[in-house]
């Protein structure tokens, strides 16, 4: 997928399916119980090798977790993913989720903001589509790689 994605940076939103009731210890900031249904999770990417490095990242289970997200991956499923290049609108994008979506745990991913969490629950998946319209620059558009899609 990175090759598909590409290397510039940008922001990325990360759709997750999870099938069962799960427990999880997220490094110090707290426990979550994961439950049936979707996660997102809204991030950015400037670093090297930009969203397609990010994105590989987070395809795989981490051995040793770095992000908080690295914690909860292995009990959720990648199926698609959203982006867009060389803007930073990840504290946008998890505005307008935490509007149509809840929070399971305050200051997921977001503890170098302000945001109350960028990682969002929904027992129904969520109409992203929607969400992007107000997401939307003019200048550039938000792009979609499906991983997999079962769920959908």
């Amino acid at each position: 997928m990175p090759a598909v994605i590409g290397k510039r940076p940008g922001t990325y939103l990360l759709i997750f399916a999870c099938q069962q009731v799960a427990a999880v210890q997220v490094g110090r900031l707290g426990k979550i119980e994961l439950q049936p249904g979707y996660y997102c999770y809204a991030g950015s990417a400037f670093g090297p090798g930009g969203i397609g490095a990010r994105v590989a990242h987070h395809e795989k289970i981490s051995q040793k977790p770095h992000w908080h997200l690295d914690y909860v991956r292995p009990q959720l499923q990648l199926i698609s993913v959203w982006y867009q290049h060389d803007v930073h609108k990840e504290h946008h994008w998890a505005n307008i989720l935490s509007a149509n979506m809840t929070a399971p745990l305050a200051g997921f991913g977001a503890s170098d903001c302000d945001c109350a969490t960028h990682f969002f629950y929904s027992a129904k998946l969520p109409d992203i589509p929607s969400y992007a319209v107000e997401w939307h620059n003019t200048q550039q558009s938000i792009n979609q790689h499906i991983i997999y899609n079962e769920f959908g």
